[in-house]
């Protein structure tokens, strides 16, 4: 039941003892060759066919309730129910994401260990923080949630409007503070860059997470929070506080007359996706078959609202819009951890 192959990499050292320098592989050597090639595609997928033979373990960088084990845990019991075998969340928490994105990453590539990240772990942290892995260490398999960031402003401010506040913060260079879910989250990340698109000048203040800046936002405490929507979602009629714009490039259906923050600022754009991902060699075929699963459930109607009570937009994407999302957010993020002052690694 951990039957894998692999013997495309025999296949050419196999290549390499045969071949004599400056002749001709013999015939019978090449067609070989291609035979162990094509049983090892054979065996591959009949290896592929006969997964899952156990549960499965998922990996979440964070901790039990957040908003990312919360989207875990339910794709994570559809998608026993497709396979046919348990899905067991396991929360490894510790250096903003490292510690689990790492011990998946040194897995066994057999689909049996699988990842469920945010954005961070792709880019951010590995831009901030020493890690011993990189991206080609993963395989994007499917982001089944998408999580603008929502700006609000403490009540007290004296602005109404994405461009009241434009115009009040940079009238007063300095003065204004901004809270974060602590130094080098996303939430951090975006101020930062916010400020930086808009030209405005205002003073960080880092929070051991989202649910302490938020608090700080609701008594006073700092002027405007640049967070999840997941934490501010729920606060979104509370008298204490006005939002005044959203990262996504579209208005988000929870909030319609909330404008996105790229109307006013063309081109800003900033969210934190959620998804499953994979060591690198895991088998194609198994990849191919979670990235089907896992896309299907994600277009469930019942899932799609449970996704959207937490603030989170349901997506469906393969395998190569992943990636081409992970490597556009690159030089996005890039930017922001420039803006927000922060070492690149």
């Amino acid at each position: 039941d951990e039957m894998r192959v692999d013997l495309l990499p025999v296949c050419w050292g196999v290549l390499g003892l045969l071949k004599l320098k400056n002749r001709e592989l013999p015939r019978y050597s090449l067609l070989a060759i291609l035979t162990v090639v094509a049983l090892s595609a054979t065996l591959a997928e009949a290896a592929a066919q006969a997964w899952p033979q156990r549960p499965i373990m998922v990996v979440v960088p964070y901790p039990p309730g957040g908003t990312v084990d919360f989207q875990a845990r339910i794709m994570g019991e559809r998608l026993a129910a497709k396979l046919g075998q348990p899905i067991v969340i396991q929360n490894k928490t510790g250096a903003a994401g490292i510690v689990a994105t790492e011990f998946v990453v040194h897995s066994k590539p057999d689909g049996y260990t699988l990842l469920f990240a945010s954005s961070a772990q792709t880019t951010s942290v590995p831009m901030t923080e020493k890690v011993n892995y990189k991206l080609d260490d993963l395989i994007p398999i499917s982001a089944s949630g998408n999580g603008p960031m929502i700006l609000a402003v403490n009540a007290k401010m004296p602005v109404h409007s994405l461009k009241e506040f434009i115009d009040y913060v940079k009238a007063n260079p300095g003065k204004t503070t901004y809270a974060s879910a602590g130094v080098g989250s996303v939430a951090h990340l975006v101020g930062a860059l916010l400020v930086a698109r808009a030209g405005l000048q205002a003073l960080h203040v880092p929070y051991r997470g989202g649910g302490p800046a938020v608090a700080a936002l609701l008594g006073a405490q700092v002027d405007f929070y640049f967070g999840n929507s997941a934490d501010l979602l729920p606060h979104a009629k509370d008298d204490n506080i006005r939002i005044l714009g959203v990262s996504t490039p579209k208005r988000m259906p929870q909030l319609p007359d909330v404008p996105a923050v790229n109307e006013m600022i063309p081109g800003f754009e900033m969210a934190a996706w959620q998804g499953f991902l994979a060591p690198a060699h895991t088998p194609q075929p198994i990849i191919n078959r979670l990235e089907n699963e896992i896309s299907s459930i994600a277009k469930e109607p019942g899932i799609t609202k449970k996704l959207a009570t937490a603030g989170v937009e349901a997506t469906s994407i393969n395998q190569a819009q992943f990636m081409e999302i992970i490597r556009k957010e690159q030089d996005i993020y890039a930017e922001a951890v420039q803006a927000a002052g922060l070492k690149r690694n």
